[in-house]
């Protein structure tokens, strides 16, 4: 039940660690001011530290779990201070919320922080109007964002305050009311069409080149025909047949550029990406590193699918100070060749390297418009489409509809609304999020699509690195980094027009011995070794259960470093020596990609590890996946863990790898052990698991 209220203000409160629920509050604040209201949007800290919540009459909370199930740094404090055991269970009683969780089911703490919030909040008296939003990035935050916004808008806020309802279904989404609907034949002729405007940029063999600037990198594209079917050009009959079409209001235009006559030659004095805060990281000003090994991990044998190699750096100038576990990120840029394909496509290649300013469009009607504090005033083209934006991320449904604005050809205006509209959330998802298609991969596919440059600098979103957990130690390796990294490359189909790796892949694979990298510190994590807040001895008598399918293992090269080194200069130290250390690694055949397979084994002969357990996800007899070997060995496993609960050194368990599938069937399988070693029931293993995991006792660092 919900009341009137007197005032317009509406407070929205994040918790974000990738920009994610950050960007979704501001587009609650837009449309919020468009209904007439007055929003202010604050990080959860900030509402703590600033506010009263007990003088709050409503709040909207957007939050989102890190991967190890932590709260984002901007919401932490917030959710530490309602946690508080001094509080009285009224202490919120005058308080009514709503609140949208974000998560990835990939992780075993999917949703973990909005459920623990949303608890508390309820535990003090706050009470909750609508339904919590629980979106997954796995399968798409849009299929639950948008219905739940509309729930929020439509069946609270509407109430709350007395909104006008013509005003809010202008707002909230356009009607896009069509006459009669195409026939097959119609339809038939404009694929036809489509398919001739496309073949203007390809050549009749199959493959070309995007760019006629034979000095310049460009794309390889491959020829690919689109389905007849549902595909991202074309919609199935219930959509395409639907004549009245409910889309979002386009984003208001707002950023002026002014292109200058001389060639931009600043670029390596910008500050990294304007030196804007990024969440995650210690400092934006990069440490300079130079690249002193480059070398190959796996077999050389055409059948391995994800090749991996090893990347070694040169600290410059710094000496660092970091834990075994701890990460880096490598500032990322987008490949030359996207970058000229974008920018031709919309008629600025030949000025691509001017001296281009950015500035607030004076005819602007955003409100409270700013600039990004990610992007230079002062840079270029060029520079803003490779260092700044991410062209490759699957373009989001806001970006889809103001590209429609810009289609020449009424067929393909109609497919992308169709996209972005509330009845294609579905459609969108299929093909062009879960496609992962890139900027590229749809200006392909809608050739009359040519959008203004401005309207693509406002709203491509920012350019993030990727972290990369070290396989070294200070204590052994000094200024200098190791890390192993996998190489994934993703086909030309489903309507991807070239095949392609990762961003930060692609930087990583050009590297050569000699070159020079920025990197950026990654803030501490509970994965490291020792814990955090543990003293140093913890790391060196603490029995571990290491988990580390594929390039997981790494991480824990650099606990095995790190104890190496210590036993090196103390050789007499027998407690750590005979400390129990089980390591269970995953590959596909142990001929083509047990990778560290002779460090490994020498760490056994040292002493350092006292097992390890393999698993061949390819070779019949073997245990297939870790999940494998950790039910063959649940008797050490679980006995490790008891046996030594009241010691102090309790034994962890640490977990490192591709999320997909891993984190949560591993969990599952911990679980499952733990009732059969334990004698007990599924309920009573899982919260026994949970008991470990709150006390950093089973600790996880995955990626998806």
């Amino acid at each position: 039940a919900c009341f009137l209220q007197m005032s317009n203000r509406l407070l929205i409160g994040f918790g974000s660690h990738t920009g994610q629920a950050e960007s979704i509050s501001k587009e609650l604040a837009d449309r919020a001011r468009a209904v007439g209201l007055e929003p202010e949007v604050r990080t959860l800290n900030d509402i703590e530290k600033e506010l009263d919540l007990t003088t709050e009459s409503f709040i909207v909370i957007v939050v989102s779990s890190t991967g190890d199930g932590d709260a984002p740094e901007n919401s932490a404090r917030f959710l530490r201070r309602i946690s508080r055991k001094t509080l009285k269970e009224d202490h919120l009683n005058g308080l009514q919320y709503a609140m949208l969780g974000l998560g990835d089911s990939n992780y075993s703490t999917y949703q973990g922080v909005p459920i623990k919030m949303d608890h508390q909040l309820s535990f003090l008296g706050a009470t909750r109007v609508l339904q919590r939003g629980e979106a997954d990035d796995q399968v798409g935050l849009e299929l639950i964002v948008e219905p739940w916004i509309d729930k929020l808008f439509n069946e609270e806020l509407k109430t709350r305050f007395s909104l006008d309802e013509t005003r809010l279904a202008a707002a909230f989404s356009s009607k896009i009311t069509l006459g009669e609907t195409k026939t097959a034949e119609e339809k038939e002729r404009i694929m036809e069409e489509w398919k001739a405007r496309s073949k203007s940029e390809e050549s009749t063999d199959g493959e070309t080149t995007v760019s006629p600037r034979a000095e310049r990198a460009s794309l390889t594209l491959v020829d690919y025909e689109y389905p007849t079917g549902a595909s991202v050009r074309s919609g199935a009959e219930k959509i395409s047949a639907d004549p009245s079409l409910r889309v979002p209001i386009a984003p208001q235009p707002y950023i002026k550029g002014t292109l200058g006559r001389s060639i931009f030659r600043e670029g390596n004095d910008l500050p990294w990406q304007n030196d804007a805060p990024m969440p995650g990281v210690i400092s934006t000003k990069p440490l300079n590193a130079m690249v002193v090994s480059h070398s190959i991990l796996t077999s050389l044998d055409q059948s391995v699918t994800k090749p991996k190699r090893e990347l070694m750096f040169e600290m410059e100038g710094v000496d660092l100070s970091y834990e075994p576990g701890d990460a880096f990120y490598i500032t990322p840029q987008n490949s030359e060749a996207e970058v000229n394909f974008v920018l031709e496509r919309l008629g600025c290649l030949s000025t691509a390297d001017l001296e281009y300013e950015l500035s607030i469009d004076p005819a602007t009607s955003k409100a409270c418009a700013a600039l990004p504090n990610y992007l230079p005033v002062k840079s270029s083209l060029r520079h803003l489409f490779t260092y700044c934006l991410d062209i490759r991320r699957a373009p989001a449904r806001p970006l889809l509809r103001f590209m429609a604005d810009s289609a020449t050809d009424g067929g393909e205006k109609r497919r992308l609304l169709e996209l972005c509209s509330a009845q294609g959330v579905a459609e969108f998802t299929t093909y062009v999020r879960q496609a992962a298609l890139s900027l590229v991969d749809v200006l392909l596919a809608f050739p009359s699509v040519v959008p203004q440059i401005e309207r693509l600098i406002e709203n491509l979103p920012r350019l993030m690195p990727r972290p990369y957990s070290m396989s070294s130690c200070v204590a052994a390796s000094g200024r200098r980094l190791r890390f192993a990294y996998s190489i994934r490359e993703d086909a030309a189909v489903e309507g991807r027009r070239y095949s392609r790796v990762g961003v930060q892949t692609g930087v990583l694979c050009d590297l050569k011995i000699g070159q020079r990298v920025k990197l950026l510190e990654k803030e501490p994590a509970r994965f490291r070794l020792p814990p955090l807040n543990c003293l140093p001895e913890v790391g060196l008598y603490t029995p571990l259960i290491l988990i580390g399918p594929g390039t997981g293992v790494s991480t824990f090269l650099s606990f095995t470093q790190h104890i190496r080194a210590h036993l090196k200069k103390n050789k007499e130290d027998k407690e750590c020596r005979e400390t129990k250390r089980i390591l269970y690694f995953g590959c596909r055949d142990k001929e083509k990609d047990f990778i560290y397979r002779e460090e490994m084994e020498t760490l056994q002969d040292l002493g350092v590890l006292s097992t390890v357990h393999l698993a061949q996800s390819t070779v019949e007899g073997q245990p297939k996946y870790v999940q494998d070997t950790i039910r063959t060995n649940a008797e050490e496993v679980f006995s490790l863990l008891r046996d030594s609960s009241s010691s102090p050194y309790p034994a962890r368990v640490y977990v490192c790898g591709d999320a997909k599938g891993m984190s949560k069937d591993l969990w599952e399988c911990f679980v499952e052990c733990a009732a059969q070693t334990g004698g007990c029931t599924i309920d009573e293993a899982r919260k026994y698991m949970m008991e470990l995991k709150k006390a950093d006792r089973y600790i996880e660092d995955v990626w998806s």
